[in-house]
């Protein structure tokens, strides 16, 4: 019997420590540290998300996140204060794109004016194609760049000129010291002029 008595209370004393050590640790795990967080006036907490949004877009394409760093990179951190997102710029995509495919926003090289390599657009379907740069990319700050934005506003895509993935100092228009820019205009415009010279024969 006297064993019984002492499994029994050898059972109670540790169902009951168990009791208190777990009380202590669920109130020591819900009291914030006082040392770790700033008591001012207007602080609150940060959430900081650790998921990359980007990364079902990254399984397929993958070095397109990479190589988008090169123009939309740093710069665009500091103008957003955020990391640009794939589908800000590519905002058709959904669950079903690769069945859709056709539907995605692209950015390709495209001109109102027939030519050998680069598609044959519109103003409207121009307009709409370079819509989501220009969201970021104002009017009115492109126009400061430089006479050419304002052109070619109807009259070719940004990515005719532009390299959108890739690092902007070695690639694209920015990349070509004056002269080889201005090389860059007369292929293009000797391309389509060709083109309607042939058309009239």
């Amino acid at each position: 019997m006297g064993n019984v008595k002492l499994a029994i209370r050898t059972t109670i004393s540790f169902l009951l420590f168990i009791c208190i050590y777990g009380f202590n640790f669920s109130v020591a795990a819900e009291s914030p540290d006082r040392s770790a967080v700033n008591v001012g006036a207007d602080s609150r907490h940060q959430v900081t998300l650790i998921r990359d949004s980007d990364y079902a877009c990254t399984q397929c394409h993958k070095d397109s996140k990479e190589t988008r760093q090169g123009t939309h990179g740093e710069k665009a951190v500091v103008k957003l204060g955020r990391d640009l997102k794939c589908v800000e710029c590519h905002n058709t995509v959904g669950p079903n794109h690769r069945e859709d495919a056709s539907k995605v926003t692209k950015f390709s090289p495209a001109q109102s004016a027939i030519g050998t390599y680069k598609n044959l657009l519109d103003f409207d379907a121009i307009l709409k194609a370079t819509g989501n740069c220009t969201e970021c990319h104002t009017a009115d700050k492109l126009q400061q760049k430089t006479w050419v934005h304002d052109v070619h506003a109807k009259k070719a895509t940004c990515s005719s000129c532009h390299v959108i993935h890739a690092d902007g100092e070695k690639e694209g228009m920015q990349a070509l010291e004056r002269k080889a820019q201005i090389a860059q205009c007369v292929d293009c415009h000797k391309d389509f002029n060709l083109n309607k010279e042939g058309k009239g024969d």
